[in-house]
């Protein structure tokens, strides 16, 4: 009976070390060319990082190569706390490749091969950059609010969604249905409510209809509450081709994990995104932000 009891004692020690040994297992390397700081510890070169680290630039920029294949580039002067599937920017500029992001409510994802460079700047915009690949932005409630293709950028400032919120773009028939594909954020719309005369360039003021499955093509549900034609006729090839690829990215893109995407086009003001060495000629999601910024066309969103 002791004998039964001491190897009882000994197979439990044995599997209480084995759960340490996995909760303390590294999740990447990082690579610095100068002094950062890891959980308010100075070192200098490579270090391993694990989940839930918070990473501190100083003069330098740091590398993270993240286990199985990630990785994330802080640039000097920014933090960040790493985790295996994103980082938590908290400040200063990050790149990712294969790699999430979050930042001040807002979660870029970089799946696959695509890379994305983020940065935080005064009055709570988040400047958002696709290097390659397709990049999708979601909101705090998971809800897709921007698509961007390679060489696009967008300086995007969360706030209430309560306000109403323009889209600008095109409308095309599909069927009995009228889709729409907005200019600044790529992200493709079903409309409800107000007669929208298709073939026109038109702006419109909307709100979600919760709750409802959009068309195919689409990833979400919106009323329409006024129209607005802006002058000039546009292709419908262009648009309906425009509204079935950003409905496909907003899907997934090539074997992604993204959650069916929904909109809400009150949660988000753009403005151009130029600081970021891409030549990016956007529009803006609310045109009283803009003048907090140092450049940028007034656009489309409000």
């Amino acid at each position: 009976m002791r004998v039964s009891n001491l190897k009882t004692v000994i197979v439990c020690g044995f599997s209480s070390l084995g759960l340490l040994s996995a909760a303390t297992s590294g999740i990447g390397v990082a690579l610095s060319e100068g002094n950062i700081l890891i959980d308010s510890s100075s070192t200098a070169g490579n270090a391993t990082i694990f989940s839930g680290s918070t990473l501190e630039t100083q003069s330098a920029s740091s590398r993270i190569h993240l286990n199985g294949g990630a990785q994330l580039r802080l640039a000097a002067d920014s933090r960040g706390t790493v985790f295996s599937d994103h980082v938590d920017l908290q400040k200063g500029s990050a790149s990712i490749t294969g790699y999430s992001a979050n930042a001040s409510g807002l979660s870029v994802r970089a799946d696959g091969k695509a890379s994305a460079s983020i940065s935080m700047r005064d009055q709570g915009i988040v400047e958002i950059a696709a290097l390659t690949g397709d990049v999708h932005v979601f909101n705090a409630a998971g809800l897709n609010v921007a698509n961007l293709v390679p060489g696009r950028a967008l300086d995007l400032r969360p706030q209430g969604a309560s306000a109403p919120s323009n889209l600008t773009g095109c409308a095309v028939r599909s069927g009995s249905n009228t889709l729409l594909t907005d200019e600044t954020s790529n992200v493709a719309v079903q409309l409800k409510g107000a007669n929208v005369k298709t073939g026109r360039r038109v702006q419109i003021t909307v709100s979600l209809v919760p709750n409802a499955t959009p068309l195919s093509g689409a990833s979400q549900v919106i009323n329409v509450a006024n129209v607005k034609e802006i002058g000039g006729t546009c292709s419908t090839d262009a648009a309906t081709a425009g509204a079935a690829s950003a409905g496909a990215a907003t899907a997934g893109g090539a074997g992604t994990a993204i959650a069916t995407p929904v909109l809400v086009v009150a949660v988000v003001a753009v403005a151009a995104g130029v600081g970021v060495g891409i030549a990016a000629g956007v529009g803006a999601f609310n045109s009283n932000t803009t003048s907090a910024l140092s450049s940028g066309r007034s656009g489309a969103f409000n």
